[in-house]
């Protein structure tokens, strides 16, 4: 058990940052707009779809889809936001949650009235390349996956800390904002809404990318990321871009933890328990912000 405790921790820790990224989404949706979007998964789902299609069909290298799956990403997150969260908005969070649940139960059923239940894999050359730093050995595919995960969060943690437009788009934030100060000043709340769900639809189009290079897709694999996603984002906390990646990199390494422990069918364990106890002693999450 101890000698394959490097590769396991070093394989949680590049999982850990994927499942940052793909919960990124939802936390800015969840975090800024107290939208709970239940369709995230769906969403990932997609760009998964349009990856392996798109390499399928026209034998593109899947990297070359992900600026397609960011367009298709982002105009998702916009058509949802102007026709489906903000109608209902006023409803409060039930209304968008049933709103966003009844969305990801349309996209489950056109993909598999579309695709069927076959899992799918994507062919690529990164995931059969390996690269080895001593006794550990990991696909090109998951560094690619880690290093570009890494690279985007900082990347919109970036855009919203200086980026004067990512600076109006917290402001009408409740949790951490002031809506109303925000208003008097000439910021237009319901454009800052649209452009927070953009860019959560976008980067559900880079993580779907880069998942669907070494992750198989079929039309229910939503529902197991948007677990996931929750997971990340509620342990984090609401409002903090570096608990979801501290979050996401804990889990990544307890589920890996799990897996060598109690068997990969019970990888799991270590990840709920941990996620329980924290939010017992801490129920904001690890950084989370005070409403």
């Amino acid at each position: 058990m101890l000698e394959t405790l490097p590769q396991i921790l070093a394989f949680g820790l590049v999982f850990g940052g994927v499942y940052a990224l793909a919960s990124l989404g939802l936390g800015l949706a969840w975090g800024i707009m107290h939208v709970i979007n239940f369709a995230h998964g769906e969403w990932i789902m997609i760009s998964m779809y349009f990856t392996y299609w798109l390499t399928i069909l026209f034998g593109l290298d899947p990297y070359f889809v992900m600026p397609i799956n960011i367009a298709l990403g982002a105009l998702i997150g916009a058509l949802t936001q102007r026709h489906l969260v903000e109608p209902v908005l006023k409803g409060g969070a039930t209304a968008t949650i049933l709103s966003t649940l009844g969305l990801s139960s349309i996209l489950i059923g056109i993909t598999q009235a579309i695709w069927k239940s076959t899992p799918r894999n994507t062919p690529n050359v990164y995931v059969e390349t390996s690269l080895g730093i001593g006794p550990v050995r990991l696909s090109l595919a998951h560094l690619l996956a880690f290093a570009i995960s890494i690279i985007a969060i900082t990347a919109i943690y970036s855009f919203f800390k200086s980026a004067l437009t990512g600076k109006a788009i917290l402001a009408t934030s409740d949790l951490i904002g002031d809506p109303e100060v925000a208003g008097l000043v000439g910021i237009d709340a319901a454009k800052m809404r649209v452009l927070t769900l953009i860019l959560a639809g976008a980067s559900t189009g880079v993580a779907g990318t880069l998942i669907g290079t070494f992750y198989y897709v079929y039309p229910y694999v939503g529902l197991t990321w948007s677990l996931i996603c929750f997971v990340v984002v509620v342990l984090g906390g609401l409002g903090s871009f570096k608990g979801l990646l501290i979050a996401g990199l804990i889990i990544g390494v307890l589920e890996g933890l799990g897996s060598l422990i109690f068997g990969s069918a019970y990888g799991y364990i270590l990840v709920y328990a941990a996620f329980l106890m924290i939010l017992y002693l801490r129920p904001r999450g690890l950084m989370g912000r005070r409403a």
